[in-house]
């Protein structure tokens, strides 16, 4: 069976099961609508690397880079006098018959600089734009005033209800955005498609100290991924500011793998290959999820609700965990098995 079908296949069967009447008298055979939603296979974040616009030389590595997604920035690596310069740069990558094969993204300056206008005009109409990443995304009419500019000048199939919506990453850097973040999750009108936690940012807004431990990033970091699930968005976590310590890297993918973050930022090309192996599902763990997608429809169809696989009670909340970790192994282009009656 094909990734793609396979990949229609749970959509349309959990799809089915949800809407069904039966649901109401089975539990097993209905999961929440919430369940639903997590099936759409997700945009692979598990490394979104840094491209100044302002240097040239990057910007040509970025179209071989293996990162899932490539921030093209017109923000922190670009000096107020370079600007206008790396605006024309972003907008021959957006418009250019090259591209790279990762999420193309552009960070923006954050609104309230002066400089978020002249960035919004010069990336929104171009025709390989997929996201913008928002700097001090501090309250929910940041994300109106956004979507209301992507509405104005984007290709009319990136706009609001259109095929191929421009997704927005809403970058959590401060104190009175971390308080008021259900709110600007609640404001993305389709376009909102997940949460990256700045803690430098964070950390100079609240007066922490950071720490090799990052103990005092705990709070932060769970809260963000705890609202962006809640809202079906994807959480991106912090930038390893190490980027010459694999060691630390590699901690630091684990820690935020563990707490549910989806991914991480990169600020170096060499930071990409362990940031993917962390948030990647091992071929173990996509192989059980399959086995534990097919023996679960399996039992439904015979009317069984809980049972046990490999000494393990099997019933709808890990048949819901499988199912995302096939999901993020098909976003991130893994082999996933074909299971038959015989593996189970």
């Amino acid at each position: 069976m094909s990734r793609v079908l396979f990949i229609s296949s749970i959509i349309s069967r959990t799809t089915q099961r949800h809407l069904s009447p039966t649901c109401i008298h089975h539990r097993y055979r209905c999961l929440s609508s919430a369940a639903a939603s997590d099936l759409k296979p997700p945009v692979s974040r598990r490394a979104m690397l840094y491209v100044p616009c302002s240097n040239p030389r990057m910007i040509e590595k970025s179209y071989t880079s293996p990162a899932d997604s490539i921030a093209y920035d017109l923000e922190d690596s670009v000096a107020p006098g370079k600007k206008d310069e790396a605006r024309r740069l972003i907008v021959e990558v957006l418009n250019g018959d090259r591209k790279p094969k990762s999420e193309i993204v552009a960070r923006i300056n954050a609104i309230g600089t002066g400089y978020e206008e002249d960035d919004l005009n010069a990336v929104l109409p171009t025709k390989h734009l997929q996201t913008i990443a928002l700097p001090k995304t501090n309250s929910p009419d940041h994300i109106t005033y956004l979507i209301s500019r992507i509405n104005q000048l984007a290709p009319t199939h990136k706009r609001t209800g259109g095929s191929s919506p421009i997704k927005i990453i809403a970058m959590i850097e401060s104190a009175r955005a971390l308080v008021d973040i259900e709110r600007i999750a609640s404001s993305g009108e389709g376009h909102l498609d997940a949460f990256l936690f700045a803690a430098e940012d964070y950390c100079a807004d609240v007066g922490l100290t950071r720490t090799p431990t990052r103990e005092e990033l705990l709070y932060p970091r769970s809260k963000l991924v705890t609202t962006a699930k809640a809202f079906g968005l994807q959480a991106i976590d912090l930038v390893c500011v190490n980027y010459k310590d694999h060691d630390v890297l590699g901690e630091e993918s684990e820690e935020g793998k563990r707490l549910g973050f989806d991914g991480k930022q990169a600020i170096h090309p060499n930071q990409i290959e362990t940031i993917h192996q962390s948030f990647s599902p091992s071929e173990q763990a996509i192989r059980k999820a399959a086995r534990i997608k097919f023996s679960f429809e399996h039992h439904d169809k015979l009317g069984k609700g809980a049972y046990t696989l490999d000494g393990q009670m099997i019933d709808a909340p890990v048949y819901k965990q499988a199912i995302k970790v096939l999901a993020k192994a098909y976003a991130a282009g893994l082999n996933i098995p074909d299971v038959r009656l015989k593996d189970i």
